[in-house]
């Protein structure tokens, strides 16, 4: 399938964001959720590692010999757990020149690229360049429809034939508002983006159930509810280790158990 163009240019106020946002704080929180400070999201990356694994292992990747890009790699947490699995082969990249200065001193053996997934002219991006692309907490950070839509082309033509596309989104089945920095696009605005631009859906699971806000809850007022329960949290971050002690067990048992979640969820695709 023929591929738009690489886009022009890009939300340059997103960008700024990015800019101050991690140029301000250079932990897990920087990249994460912000409001619930390193401690609770330290717990919350615990739990997308573990998905994460958990579903990798099952697609039987040669991690010795694939080609690995990681988009918007921010403080690195992907690039180290892709090395844990012995992928020797990786790229990094961020659209920050902080993040991208902070990587190349932490990976110095892996290239770490300024890039702009949905506005990239990099040479080093040649068509089909990888196998396996991954993004995630990425593309809901893209505000603009046009720039998303640019996006999906622009991993879809630096994956091979047959590679497989990981990234995790929120997928609401309702519109929800817009904010400033993050658009939380229906599953079907996903799925049909990702389709027109040449991915199959391989799998949709579960990232979060319990600790991250339930934004497609059939209960109308469940993201009120989770928005109380965590704001002794945003009022004194530190008691993210007991938060995130106490719910960790069980949304891993959550999560490798019911087929849909009301939160983030981890998507796998493949170019076909």
């Amino acid at each position: 399938m023929s591929t738009p163009p690489l886009a022009n240019s890009s939300d340059h106020s997103t960008a700024a964001y990015w800019e101050n946002r991690l140029r301000a704080v250079n932990g897990l929180e920087g990249v994460g959720s912000i409001a619930y400070g390193r401690e609770f999201n330290e717990w919350m990356y615990r739990v997308r590692r573990h998905v994460f694994l958990k579903q990798i292992d099952h697609l039987n990747v040669p991690y010795s010999e694939v080609r690995v890009l990681d988009v918007g790699s921010g403080t690195g947490f992907w690039l180290d757990v892709w090395r844990s699995l012995g992928v020797e082969n990786l790229t990094g990249s961020d659209l920050t020149t902080i993040a991208v200065e902070r990587l190349r001193a932490h990976f110095p053996s892996y290239p770490i690229l300024k890039l702009d997934i949905a506005a990239s002219d990099t040479p080093d991006l040649a068509s089909g360049a990888f196998d396996v692309i991954s993004a995630f907490d990425v593309l809901f950070h893209i505000v603009s429809d046009e720039a998303f839509a640019s996006a999906l082309a622009n991993v879809n033509a630096m994956l091979k034939p047959g590679g497989l596309f990981l990234f995790s989104e929120n997928l609401p089945r309702e519109e929800l508002a817009r904010a400033s920095t993050q658009v939380n696009r229906t599953i079907q605005n996903v799925t049909g983006g990702l389709s027109r631009t040449g991915f199959r859906i391989l799998r949709r699971i579960p990232m979060f159930v319990l600790m991250n806000a339930p934004v497609d809850s059939w209960w109308k007022h469940a993201l009120l509810v989770w928005k109380l329960f965590m704001k002794p949290v945003a009022m004194y971050p530190r008691l993210g280790s007991l938060y995130g002690a106490v719910l960790y067990p069980l949304e891993v048992f959550l999560v490798d158990r019911i087929a849909e979640g009301p939160s983030t969820e981890l998507v796998i695709c493949q170019k076909v």
